[in-house]
């Protein structure tokens, strides 16, 4: 990238698993100047050069205050409907403030696929969409599929690397897109660096990062490698894929509402379902600047924190 622009950015979230590697990645480029908003109780420590504002979410006076002076709001929230719906205030009092671009706590799976249409947890994100624009705001919906590592990290790919089993979904050569954190703090930092003509490219539409498209095969076999281990040392069940989606919303209906990620994760692998968004990562890289990565440099480094991790 040839062309950049410092920016006045504050963050919501900048502590979480993705706010703190998008925090590193922009103060890493040394353009923009960062405000990191939080609650008064919050116990939350920032670097030196970040600014920080203390306050109550619910309070919008205190927030458009924070964010007087800015260009860009990231909010990176949990998902957690109480925190998501702090989003509300928070662009009523960016509109106070005049703060014109916005980053809504999207960074998950494509909002323009079937998937936003079959899943409620994407579908009731539309709504900070339009409020921002309502308030004459504009907004950039970060799309990075699955976050890999904390994925992998919970058995989520039906990959449990600890005890040597796999489930493969027979999905045939479908594959997806998936992004790990740094790539997502590498791409908002890239994206909120353009110059405003190339920056309003992406004015009120999904921005899409990707670290690499693979398929849950490819990552067992790259587990194998980074492993250095054999596949007969591995328990390999294949599965039919509606097999998984029926044990999903049987164990949602027994009472664990967060089975529902069974079936989210299997249908990313799907054909057809918006899981794989190569083609727009492609595009939206050549803009950003943006290298994809390795998936077997990603997985090596993850089987090395997990032998750390357990003292080997």
């Amino acid at each position: 990238m040839t062309e950049s622009k410092g920016r006045k950015i504050a963050m919501v979230g900048a502590t979480g698993a993705v706010g703190e590697p998008t925090l590193a990645a922009l103060l890493e480029s040394k353009l923009h100047t960062i405000t990191a908003i939080s609650r008064t109780e919050s116990n939350a420590t920032f670097p030196s050069n970040v600014h920080v504002k203390k306050g109550d979410y619910a309070d919008v006076s205190f927030l458009a205050s924070a964010l007087q002076g800015h260009d860009v709001l990231i909010m990176q929230l949990s998902m957690d409907p109480k925190a998501m719906e702090s989003q509300f205030t928070f662009i009523k009092a960016a509109a106070i403030a005049g703060v014109p671009w916005i980053l809504p706590t999207e960074f998950g799976s494509d909002p323009l696929s079937s998937l936003a249409k079959d899943f409620p947890v994407m579908s009731t994100k539309k709504k900070y969409r339009d409020m921002i624009e309502e308030k004459g705001l504009s907004w950039i919906a970060v799309v990075n599929g699955p976050w890999f590592e904390w994925t992998l990290a919970r058995g989520m790919f039906f990959i449990d690397v600890p005890e040597r089993k796999a489930t493969i979904n027979d999905v045939g050569e479908t594959k997806f897109s998936a992004s790990t954190f740094p790539q997502v703090g590498r791409g908002v930092t890239a994206l909120l660096s353009l110059p405003d003509e190339k920056l309003k490219l992406f004015r009120n539409r999904p921005v899409y990062l990707q670290s690499f498209l693979t398929s849950q095969s490819e990552v067992l076999d790259s587990l194998i490698r980074s492993t250095g281990t054999k596949e007969t040392d591995w328990e390999v069940k294949i599965r039919d894929p509606e097999e998984t989606i029926r044990a999903s919303r049987d164990a949602v209906a027994a009472g664990d509402p967060s089975a529902i990620v069974g079936e989210f994760l299997t249908a990313h692998m799907q054909d057809g379902r918006g899981g794989n968004y190569e083609e727009k990562a492609i595009r939206d890289a050549e803009v950003l600047g943006l290298i994809e990565e390795r998936l077997d440099d990603v997985v090596r480094r993850y089987v090395d924190d997990l032998t750390f991790s357990n003292g080997e």
